[in-house]
């Protein structure tokens, strides 16, 4: 009696295993929860944006104040995770919603600050202290940089959604799923920006990144400058001799 009662179990137990696997085999696999989940699991998106930044300080020391050119490089890193993204397929159009883009920490090789200094005798100030100043500058304005890019650079949003786009259509071509137009649609929220460092400019002068304009000094505060990139030619880094500045060490470059 026990024997019969495990086999009808057995029984029992793989028809119902048959009949999920039947069922399982009969429904038809939704691609779109496919591509969905596969996005939402592997898939984050990076962009970043290389930039120069150089202007000319004059900081206030006792004696004759000095004048300093520095220049120095930065990356500026986006991203756009998609663990939260949704698509919307009507026929062959396919919408794809996904959260804004977001800032990262832009690097700063400040061992590759390139500066000219110019003082006199009666410049009572160590040249290397005011050099350290600058490059502990350096970070903060990158990181205003970074957001304000994010605000005003109208190619950053169109690589990613560009990215997005090429994505779905392979996506889409592997799973024999036919797409005659993409959209993504990005729910950018509005970039705070950070203040933006207070640097000790010459009179008359601008700090630039990649030749736009985006400080002044204005009643010895640093006033931030509006510019939209891509919008204008920029204009040309100046060009001389300049020393490169190491933490052990300096020397001149032309």
């Amino acid at each position: 009696m026990k024997y019969i009662v495990i086999s009808v179990v057995s029984l029992v137990l793989g028809l119902f295993v048959a009949r999920a696997l039947w069922i399982r085999r009969e429904t038809p696999i939704d691609p779109i929860q496919v591509m969905i989940t596969q996005m939402r699991t592997h898939a984050l998106v990076e962009h970043e944006r290389q930039i120069a930044i150089w202007y000319r300080a004059c900081p206030e020391v006792p004696g004759v104040n000095p004048q300093i050119f520095i220049a120095w490089p930065a990356r500026l890193t986006y991203q756009l995770e998609l663990d939260d993204i949704r698509i919307d397929r009507t026929g062959g159009a396919v919408t794809v919603h996904a959260h804004g883009i977001t800032p990262g920490e832009p690097g700063v090789p400040t061992d590759f600050m390139d500066y000219l200094s110019s003082g006199s005798m009666f410049t009572f100030a160590n040249e290397k202290d005011l050099i350290n100043q600058e490059i502990r500058k350096a970070s903060p304005v990158a990181r205003y940089l970074t957001a304000y890019f994010l605000l005003r650079d109208e190619s950053l949003k169109g690589e990613f959604t560009h990215e997005i786009d090429e994505l779905v259509r392979r996506m889409a071509g592997a799973l024999g799923v036919p797409v005659e137009s993409v959209t993504v649609e990005l729910d950018q929220k509005n970039a705070t920006l950070p203040k933006l460092p207070h640097i000790e400019l010459c009179a008359g002068s601008t700090a630039s990144v990649n030749g736009y304009p985006f400080a002044k000094a204005e009643d010895q505060f640093t006033v931030p400058i509006a510019f939209r990139p891509g919008s204008h030619e920029p204009a040309a880094m100046p060009k001389g001799i300049a020393s490169v500045y190491a933490p052990e060490a300096a020397h001149s470059v032309r």
